[in-house]
Parts: C-alpha cells; structure tokens; sequence
C-alpha cells in the first residue's frame, strides 16, 4: 500500500509543479529534460541491480517497437500533456489524462483486443459524460480549450502507448523496455531541437533554485521513483489494483491545485470527476467470470 501512495503522490503532483516552469520554458524542453534525467535514474538503477546486461537479448525488432514507444509516450504523449499543463487548468488536464483507461478500450475494441461488454461499454460512455460536463466552461475560453484539447490528444496517443507497450514487456523487463524508449523518444526531440535550430528555454529558468528543484523533482521522483514505486505495487497488490491510481489521481492533484496554486475548483468539475471515476472504474474491474464471444 505504501508503494501505491507515493505513486499516488507523485503522479498526481506533475501537472502543478510544472505548471509554472511552463512560464520559462517549451513543452518539448519539458519533456527532454524530465526524461533525461528520469532515464539517468533509471539506467543507473539497471546497472546497479544488474538489469542493464539484459540488453544483449535485444533484436533488431524489439528495438524498433521501443523506437515507436519512445516517438509516441515522450515524443508525442509526454509533450501534448506538457502544452496541456501550459495552456489549460492543472486539475482538469489531470482529470482528462487520467481517462487513459477509457480511451485503451476503445482502442483496444478497435483492434479487436477486446471483446464487447455492456459494462465496460456504460464505463465508457459514463467516462466520456465526465470529462464534457468538466469542459462545459472551457468552451468558452480559447486557451482553456486548447489545453483540453492537447490533453485529449496526449490521452489517446498514451492509450495507444500503453497497448503497444503491453507486447513489449511480454518479452523484456519494463525497466529495459523503459529504459531504450526513453533513449529513442530523447533522440526524437534532440532531432526535433536539429530541423527548429533553436531551444525554447529563458535564462530566468536558471535564476530561481526552487525551479531547478521542481526540474529535478520531475526528472527523478516524478519520472523515475514513481515507476519503480508503480512496478513494485503491481508486483505487491496486481494490476488492475495498482491501475485504480488513474481514479484517485485527479482528486489528489485537484488538491494540490488548490493549496498551491489558489485555483478555483468549479461544481461541475466534482461531478465530472465522480462520473469519469466510476466509468473509469467499471472498465478496470474485472469480471468474475470470463468473457467469451459465442459464434453461431
């Protein structure tokens, strides 16, 4: 349980301590920096544990999924959620990334991964309900808009992420698989920064040591800790309890939002949450018995 708590905590904690850094710097300089740190963590920790020699049973295959799983989570995902934080409102970017479950359904149905349940198709409509009512006001604000539109976009492409990312670990340890996507999504901006010719950072970034303590912070405990603490509450209370930290996530960052960041916390946004968590709910609970698709 305590494992799942500072998860808890540290996920929930990225959209308010970045929120303010968005002031000094791009969203792909965001997301460079908090993985590159948060990969040196990890790679360290491989080398240290000895999961490192582990990459010698990697093909030519498995570095090209990792590739694609770095371009979409840190290329793409990570960086539509750093425009989210910037343009839009903390709670409610957190709220709309938490849906991560509702849109891996979908997908998943798409791709035939999932076979069709009346509850977990209700779970997705209640999911989808949650997030318009929480939007109601956003349409009436250009940038609140665009960052609930940018957080959508992250939403999706990390639904897809994490159904990618799903084959890979079938194979190889998250922690290598982890470790080889940052390296490629890094590589993806580094040549993103080459075809700009220019970096996105002011030096008053530098000029506070709190901001170069909350760069840090996401990097190592938001990016790195968080996912050994994540791995290890999988291994301790399963999946589909870990995964219930999507649920609790957009209350305790609306609850930092609001001692930190004075915001506003609107009637509707409660409801929708309620509504978005129990959609949420319904798609992660698993059936007491198992699904089947009966052919005539």
């Amino acid at each position: 349980m305590l494992y799942f708590l500072i998860t808890l905590v540290f996920f929930s904690s990225i959209e308010v301590v970045s929120k303010d850094l968005m002031n000094y710097l791009g969203p792909f300089e965001m997301t460079f920096i908090r993985f590159f740190i948060g990969g040196s963590v990890l790679l360290t920790f491989s080398l240290f544990n000895g999961s490192f020699k582990k990459l010698r049973y990697l093909g030519r295959n498995d570095y090209s999924l990792m590739a694609l799983l770095g371009f979409i989570n840190i290329f793409f995902s990570m960086t539509m959620l750093q425009y989210a934080i910037k343009y839009g409102e903390p709670a409610v970017v957190a709220l709309i990334i938490s849906s991560n479950p509702i849109f891996v359904y979908i997908i998943s149905l798409m791709l035939k991964h999932e076979v069709v349940s009346v509850k977990k198709i209700l779970g997705f409509i209640l999911g989808l309900t949650g997030i318009s009512i929480v939007l109601i006001k956003n349409f009436n604000d250009l940038e609140l808009e665009a960052g609930a539109m940018y957080a959508l976009i992250g939403a999706v492409s990390f639904a897809a992420f994490t159904i990618l990312n799903k084959k890979a670990v079938s194979k190889h340890t998250p922690l290598i698989v982890n470790i080889i996507s940052f390296a490629f999504g890094l590589i993806c901006i580094g040549i993103f920064f080459t075809f700009r010719g220019s970096v996105d950072i002011t030096a008053e970034l530098f000029d506070s040591p709190v901001r170069i303590i909350k760069l840090f912070y996401l990097g190592i405990f938001v990016t790195a800790i968080s996912y050994i603490t994540f791995l290890t509450a999988i291994k301790r209370i399963g999946a589909v309890a870990s995964s219930l930290v999507f649920l609790f996530k957009p209350a305790v960052a609306t609850i930092f939002a609001v001692i930190f960041l004075s915001e506003e916390i609107r009637l509707n946004f409660f409801v929708g949450l309620l509504i978005s968590a129990l959609g949420s709910y319904l798609i992660l609970k698993k059936n007491k018995m198992p699904e089947t698709v009966c052919e005539k």
